[in-house]
């Protein structure tokens, strides 16, 4: 209890400033508490309440404890800036607001149990940060509990990734029941027990099937919960010019994967792998009339072009992103993502191996050669072509795009430069290299969801192996698993052109993705 006090103690009163470094200390800290999300999970991410701008008018709301709560920004002709909040009718004797006052450059943690008004000395505003604070302000952000039980909501978001991202390959069965819950409360997806698995020969798959995955170890539900996908990886199988039968994917290396890149595995190596990993997986195969048309000549010779590559880190993200506002589960908003990136970027860039998730890609959008800029610099460039944040993270990822490689101790490339290529962008690269997609696609921009969506596969499971199953107008066959994959709205979407560029996605029900299918 001691360490925790201690730890409680740290968030209330330190200040980071990333550009002066300068701590300082204010606030009283209590408990209080006021879910929004339907678990704990995730619950440690504040929500947005609105954006102070000097000169701009305050902004009023209704806060966790002080029913009555306003702010504004002031700042003097020197550009010292001074935040001030005025909190008034608390709901109880004890209760507490938390809030995370940020912008780029520099945030405030604070917590309020009394009533009155309160000022914070935001400092003297110069160059950048004071174009930013002119034209964004500074950002307010709700947290929904009191810091300390904070705490304890990130400590509940770490149980669904410690144990399966750590240690054996294996998913531990208590972490992984707390993401079958995660899935069931946060995407209205629940993955039952498997009542029995298929048994494939493997002289049945062919080139193009597809491989889908799910693995209970927080950053599957994760994307799922993000994308309202049924499955968090993917990967395609081809078979070699001597007919052995691979399993073609991007990954990294990690305690669960002992291969880096993009790859291809022999089957029976992969499956044991897998089985290894605890993966649930579905075999998927491709309709008679479409793999008729797949050129699986060019599909390998695009794949051999790609293998080696680094995991697509650069714009993981970028294809989940399609719209400036609609793609983010509450209560993640721009606004703090916009923050978050700034301010993590000074840590990552003091780690030479660390690739950025964002700056490449964000660089690439504003048509910026590789100049090593940082996040403020990259958001001052956009602001200069009128582009706000969630516009620049909205525009189209190109399949075209080249990013950095990465050398080895000898100079050599351990990674060579090259697109930026997740699971399922190599699976959409193989099938549009193979004839089944539009030259127009790009499929940097797909999500495990618009493969499987994608109007390809069988329609039934009466020409598959017994075991296999339909899942409303697809056919297809769970090999490996402790929990049943389904597969709502599959195999029900033709390609078109410049495909998944413009969809919207919001949990926990993705009404807005399922409307948007056949235009977005």
């Amino acid at each position: 209890m001691e360490s925790m006090k201690r730890l409680r103690k740290k968030f209330v009163t330190d200040r980071r400033d990333f550009s002066k470094g300068g701590p300082t200390k204010h606030s009283k800290p209590q408990t209080g508490h006021a879910d929004r999300l339907p678990g704990p999970e995730w619950s440690f991410v504040p929500e947005y309440i609105g954006s102070l701008r000097p000169g701009g008018g305050g902004i009023r709301w209704m806060g966790n404890c002080f029913n009555d709560t306003s702010s504004e920004v002031n700042m003097d002709p020197q550009h010292e800036a001074k935040v001030t909040i005025s909190m008034h009718s608390p709901v109880a004797i004890f209760c507490e607001d938390a809030y995370f006052i940020a912008t780029p450059f520099r945030y405030d943690l604070v917590d309020f149990i009394i009533h009155g008004k309160y000022e914070i000395k935001w400092g003297k505003m110069e160059g950048e940060e004071l174009d930013d604070m002119t034209t964004n302000g500074v950002r307010i952000f709700r947290l929904s509990q009191s810091v300390a039980m904070t705490i304890v909501d990130t400590w509940e978001t770490l149980q669904l990734f410690l144990g399966a991202l750590t240690g054996g390959p294996g998913v531990p069965r208590g972490v992984a029941e707390r993401n079958l819950k995660f899935l069931n409360k946060y995407a209205n997806y629940e993955m039952k027990p498997v009542q029995s698995l298929a048994s494939v020969d493997p002289s049945l798959m062919r080139s193009g099937d597809m491989i889908g995955v799910v693995r209970l170890d927080g950053l599957d539900p994760l994307i799922m919960w993000g994308t309202g996908s049924h499955l968090g990886h993917t990967a395609v199988l081809m078979r070699g010019s001597n007919g052995s039968l691979f399993v073609c994917e991007s990954q990294s290396k990690g305690n669960y994967w002992p291969k880096d890149a993009i790859q291809r595995t022999e089957w029976s190596q992969w499956l044991e792998w897998a089985r290894e990993a605890d993966y649930n997986v579905v075999w998927m195969p491709l309709r008679e009339d479409v793999r008729v048309k797949f050129n699986a000549t060019s599909a390998m010779r695009e794949f051999e072009q790609l293998e080696g590559l680094r995991y697509g880190f650069y714009n993981l993200i970028f294809g989940w992103i399609d719209t400036p506002r609609n793609n983010f589960p509450y209560p993640l908003t721009p606004e703090l993502l916009m923050v978050i990136f700034a301010l993590a970027d000074p840590i990552f860039r003091a780690i030479p191996s660390a690739p950025s998730i964002w700056n490449e890609a964000m660089e690439k959008r504003l048509g910026l050669q590789e100049g090593n800029y940082s996040t403020t610099e990259i958001y001052s460039m956009a602001q200069s072509k009128g582009l706000s944040f969630g516009k620049l993270m909205s525009l189209p990822e190109q399949d075209d795009w080249v990013y950095p490689g990465v050398k080895d101790p000898k100079g050599g490339w351990k990674y060579r430069p090259g697109p930026s290529v997740v699971c399922d962008v190599l699976v959409c690269r193989l099938w549009k290299a193979g004839g089944l997609l539009p030259s127009s696609v790009n499929c940097a921009e797909f999500t495990p969801f618009d493969l499987y969506e994608l109007d390809l596969f069988l329609q039934d499971a009466s020409s598959l192996p017994p075991g296999c199953k339909a899942d409303g107008r697809m056919g297809y066959c769970q090999v490996l698993g402790d929990n049943e994959i389904t597969l709502p709205y599959a195999n029900t979407i033709a390609p078109f052109p410049h495909m998944r560029e413009r969809c919207p996605t919001t949990a926990p029900n993705y009404e807005d993705r399922r409307l948007a299918a056949s235009w977005c």
